[in-house]
């Protein structure tokens, strides 16, 4: 089997489910050595069992990504078990509060935005300042389509990822000139155990009933968001730090275009 990744270590949050747990498993079969965090213990320790016939260079390490003082421990756990980290990528997320903004509950919501927007802050916040004493590194965080439009019914969802984009392009502008690569992916329209929950549970067919009649048609499995996450991993974007990036994009080509076109104003999130 190939190692393009061999010599990294990677850290993937949300691991333990959904694309988390295939970015994390992907990444090992490349070479990487990956610290899986997750917050179920339960999920991590099934996440093990499955992989360990395969002999990967996995760890999994058990974290809630909204309390800083959690996050901080694992990367220093990480840093110490398996050495300094030179990728990670943010999956953890919920869409678990669905129906309109003015008759939910402010503090599920609040916590919903959290998982996602603060999770991911505070993970950037705890490896962005190790690359930069070292001067390399390469974070990535996961944006989905719900950021760029108003979505009825799934607000606390659209309003973290819309802040995720621009959190990363400012989190790329202040790595600037350090050696620091900031991206964030779109990973398509993935099959999880959470976008099921929004096709067909109860309160999904009552809210976003358009996204059920339309999931079976488009779902496609993670291989293309593994894909490019091992390309980003291995430098093949570092021209193209700021942006979102699509499952399906030629990086090659976007990063020759930014020689002309150094915007690329598709693949950064604009308000109006």
């Amino acid at each position: 089997m190939s190692a393009p990744l061999a010599g990294q270590v990677a850290v993937v949050t949300g691991a333990s489910r959904g694309i988390g747990r295939s970015l994390a498993v992907h990444l090992a079969r490349k070479g990487a050595t990956v610290a899986a965090l997750a917050r179920s213990s339960a999920d991590l320790t099934s996440l093990g069992r499955a992989v360990g016939a395969e002999d990967l260079r996995l760890t999994p390490v058990a974290v809630d990504v909204t309390v800083p003082a959690q996050v901080e421990a694992a990367f220093d756990v990480v840093d110490t078990e398996l050495g300094p980290v030179s990728f990670a990528i943010t999956c953890a997320g919920t869409a678990d509060v669905l129906g309109p903004a003015s008759e939910g509950d402010p503090e599920l919501w609040w916590q919903a935005v959290a998982v996602d927007l603060l999770g991911t802050m505070l993970t950037a916040r705890s490896v962005l300042g190790r690359m930069r004493r070292r001067g390399a590194g390469r974070l990535v965080t996961v944006y989905g389509n719900l950021g760029d439009r108003g979505a009825a019914n799934v607000s606390a969802f659209a309003v973290a990822k819309a802040g995720i984009a621009r959190l990363t392009e400012t989190l790329a502008n202040e790595m600037h000139d350090c050696g620091v690569r900031v991206f964030c992916m779109h990973p398509g329209f993935v099959r999880t155990p959470m976008t099921e929950r929004l096709a067909w549970s109860g309160d999904g067919r009552a809210w976003l009933p358009e996204f059920g009649d339309a999931a079976p048609s488009r779902w496609g499995d993670a291989q293309g968001a593994c894909d490019l996450a091992a390309a980003i991993a291995s430098g093949a974007a570092d021209q193209l730090t700021g942006r979102i990036l699509y499952t399906g994009d030629d990086l090659d080509q976007l990063s020759e275009r930014c020689d002309t076109d150094p915007d690329l104003g598709r693949l950064r999130i604009r308000l109006g």
